[in-house]
């Protein structure tokens, strides 16, 4: 089997518009939470969000082809433009190199507008964009077409693993030849009055509206829930011997990936975390059952997803259960964007051998007792990391980098 390596990372999230930025925001704990100001809140029960705030969409897109793309894909461009910028290529076969896609809703803010206009002043008002612009497939489409990339044009539309799921899925296609090249982009922004409202409705959202900053708290006995982020994250992948050959910088070798279903709930985790047990197991039985360093957590802030997670990782690695942390609090839930920010996190924690932290941990959980890195990163030597994703519909990913 093809080893698959990466080599380019891009990210934008609430903390930061670039990698970087984000990552020392992210590692020093900074939070990007804050009242909601994309659309009127004011009669809203949640009113607070992990939002983007002064980016501009002409800065990565043609001013004209702005109203063409949802707010989900012109963050996927900006992301997808940094990873590629940062894998530096001279030069590549275009039609062996392709593209994984991921949003869990798509262009929801577009669907919401629309849907307005259609009942208030009639369907012959509807965008000709709004269907282009909506799709979630339609961001691989973007941004294949910047990039000029002909080979595998995937998308994977998981709710809240989709972004880990479009990782495993370029994975798969270079090892089985497919392709020597996948870009993979995972992006949402589903920051508008029926994104929040529906979430609110579910009881699923933190209500801390007037503590913005301490509402997203990731296995702390007082969560209330999670908070809607908004980003996009980006990551090259090559086969090994093709990366090596051009002297591509490599981040880490992708050694393991796992899927699964709960077959429980339509939106609560199968208990004890069976699922998600599952999941990690296959991506640790194939990465060899290494010694896993540390995992980034899927670690929502919401009851059930911490405590069984918790769970699912001291079955899993029983009396020798690595550090693990989130980092959801420090940018809210991403959604589907979630599993490849997340990603790109993890191999950067790699790259300088630090843990970012589990923020706002202030009341431990008995239910919820390892090590979470609490409040304050760490310095680590990290050769072995694991990152996890769960999606509603009872659908969970989960990764391992190894450095080389």
């Amino acid at each position: 089997m093809r080893r698959v390596v990466v080599t380019g990372l891009g990210m934008i999230n609430c903390v930061g518009q670039d990698k970087e930025s984000s990552f020392k925001a992210i590692v020093n704990g900074e939070c990007g939470i804050k009242s909601i100001t994309l659309f009127d809140a004011s009669n809203q029960t949640v009113r607070i969000a992990g939002e983007i705030t002064d980016f501009d969409p002409k800065t990565v897109m043609n001013p004209k082809e702005v109203k063409k793309a949802d707010r989900f894909i012109q963050l996927g461009i900006k992301a997808a433009q940094e990873a590629m910028a940062d894998a530096k290529f001279d030069s590549f076969e275009a039609e062996r190199f392709g593209i994984s896609s991921a949003s869990g809703i798509g262009g929801l803010t577009n669907i919401e507008k629309n849907s307005i206009v259609c009942h208030e002043r009639g369907p012959k008002r509807i965008s000709p964009f709004f269907i282009p612009s909506a799709l979630v497939n339609m961001l691989g489409g973007f941004v294949s077409i910047e990039h000029g990339l002909k080979g595998p044009n995937l998308s994977s539309v998981t709710a809240c693993a989709a972004g880990t799921h479009a990782i495993s899925e370029a994975v798969k296609t270079i090892m089985l030849n497919g392709a020597d090249r996948m870009l993979v982009v995972g992006a949402e922004a589903a920051i508008c009055a029926i994104g929040v409202g529906g979430f609110a409705a579910m009881k699923a959202l933190s209500t801390r509206n007037d503590d913005p900053k301490k509402a997203s708290r990731p296995f702390d006995k007082e969560r209330d829930g999670f908070v809607i982020g908004e980003g996009a994250g980006s990551l090259v992948l090559e086969e090994y011997e093709a990366a090596k050959k051009r002297g591509a910088k490599i981040y880490a070798e992708i050694i393991g990936f796992g899927e699964s279903g709960d077959a429980n709930h339509i939106t609560t985790p199968a208990p004890e975390g069976e699922g998600a047990y599952r999941a990690m197991k296959a991506a640790l039985n194939m990465a060899g059952n290494v010694k896993v360093d540390y995992i980034n957590a899927h670690g929502t802030s919401t009851k059930y997803n911490d405590l069984y997670e918790t769970m699912a990782v001291k079955k899993l690695f029983g009396s020798d259960v690595p550090v693990i942390s989130s980092t959801k609090g420090q940018i809210g839930h991403c959604l589907g964007a979630a599993g490849v920010n997340e990603a790109v996190i993890s191999l950067l924690a790699i790259r300088d051998g630090v843990i970012p932290p589990t923020i706002n941990y202030e009341t431990p959980d008995p239910d919820c007792d390892l090590d979470y890195v609490p409040n304050v990163a760490r310095e680590s030597e990290l050769n072995i990391v694991m990152s996890n994703s769960f999606g509603f519909g009872g659908t969970n990913g989960s990764l391992v980098f190894k450095k080389i």
